[in-house]
């Protein structure tokens, strides 16, 4: 069996892939990338002389050829690529010895894995409220960030930053008590400084770990506040492969590593990143918020990484699980009391709407970052 084709879809919100056979087999992946999906899409087209001819059983194999064979490699643009592939090959595999990703990459080594969702509102009493629905439509472990209200604004302040954070959270517990986890999101927007005053004062909360505290450049700063904090620090979603996270490993700078599969390219490599992390005794929790595809293959590779400790997934928010969600690809993981089954039907379990895809195509709009300021009007991170 070889690859005859590659088919690819740039839509407003993503990026997906087909790979086409000889022997009419074919499968299905994602690699979007947050704010620049031309260049992912780009990448795939450029990626294409790699692929073609090659037997699409070989999954390692064309993950090593699709890595080491471009000279210029790495970043969110190349690794969101050969995550689609990665995705597309393993949904094609599954599909032609008709068993689920998951066996694929070793079998279940859980019955269940256990979820978290987002909330968000523009004040402390909005955002503990549907922090409150949520636990009650069970729901164990809840994120949030309390910048909504700046972000509208486009404006930050660390001190102001650092008081919403602390504000939104008491008034979380207030409202839902200890038995919920949380998770505090801080988008990498402090410094140093501001980061340790962060944390001195989520420390008798009991949160489960504050996320991306700092700008993800220099994992030095991360170990440094993790040596001034009880409280547990998560980093890794802009990272995109495991050397990436090596330093932030062999430093001791985290509790908790956030790979994203479209991220990182693709259940290959976060496998690869989960062990690295067991080595370092640090637990793994994916970053999972991009398409339905991309969070297919999350859940398989929850499923067979033995240190996942919670994967996050906007689906456990009865709110994020509306029609839109489907219109690509159809169905969205379950969500029972909090936790997750194992995904049924071979390769991935998705079905994809080819005709939405195509559709989309034509009404494509590229999407951008918003830009974040200070009160002085100079640049702050999103």
């Amino acid at each position: 069996m070889r690859i005859t084709n590659i088919k690819t879809w740039l839509v407003s919100n993503g990026v997906y892939l087909k790979i086409e056979t000889d022997e009419g087999a074919s499968g299905y992946g994602e690699a979007t990338v947050p704010f620049t999906p031309q260049s992912a899409y780009g990448m795939l087209q450029d990626m294409k002389r790699y692929l073609i001819g090659e037997n699409p059983l070989r999954i390692e194999y064309i993950w090593q050829s699709l890595f080491r064979d471009m000279f210029m490699r790495g970043g969110p643009s190349h690794m969101a690529a050969v995550a689609g592939v990665d995705m597309a090959l393993y949904d094609l595999k599954g599909k032609y010895y008709n068993v689920p990703a998951y066996e694929l990459l070793g079998g279940l080594v859980r019955d269940k894995v256990r979820l978290y969702g987002h909330v968000s509102g523009n004040t402390a009493g909005e955002l503990s409220d549907n922090a409150k629905e949520l636990a009650e439509s069970g729901c164990t472990m809840i994120r949030f960030r309390a910048f909504h209200d700046s972000d509208e604004r486009r404006e930050f302040d660390f001190a102001t930053g650092v008081a919403q954070q602390v504000e939104y959270l008491a008034a979380i517990r207030e409202k839902i008590g200890y038995k919920t986890d949380l998770i505090v999101e801080c988008h990498g927007r402090y410094d140093l400084p501001w980061a340790v005053k962060l944390a001195k004062e989520l420390e008798k909360y009991s949160i489960f770990f504050m996320e991306d505290p700092l700008r993800q450049e220099n994992p030095a700063m991360m170990s440094a506040l993790r040596q001034q904090t009880c409280v547990p620090i998560a980093t890794g979603e802009r990272c995109h492969s495991q050397w990436d996270f090596r330093e932030l490993f062999t430093s001791n700078a985290i509790d908790y590593a956030r790979p994203d599969v479209c991220h990182s390219g693709g259940m290959t490599e976060m496998k690869k990143i989960a062990s690295f992390a067991q080595v370092h005794g640090v637990a793994v929790v994916p970053h999972n918020t991009q398409g339905p595809l991309g969070m297919a293959a999350c859940m398989h590779a929850a499923f067979t990484i033995d240190n996942i400790a919670v994967v996050e997934a906007i689906f456990a928010n009865p709110r994020s699980r509306g029609p839109g969600g489907l219109r690509f690809a159809r169905p969205w993981p379950d969500c029972v009391d909090g936790y997750a089954p194992p995904p049924a039907g071979p390769g991935l379990g998705v079905e994809v709407d080819e005709a939405a895809l195509d559709e989309a195509v034509s009404q494509f709009t590229a999407p951008c970052q918003p830009k974040l300021r200070a009160y002085d009007g100079s640049v702050r991170d999103w």
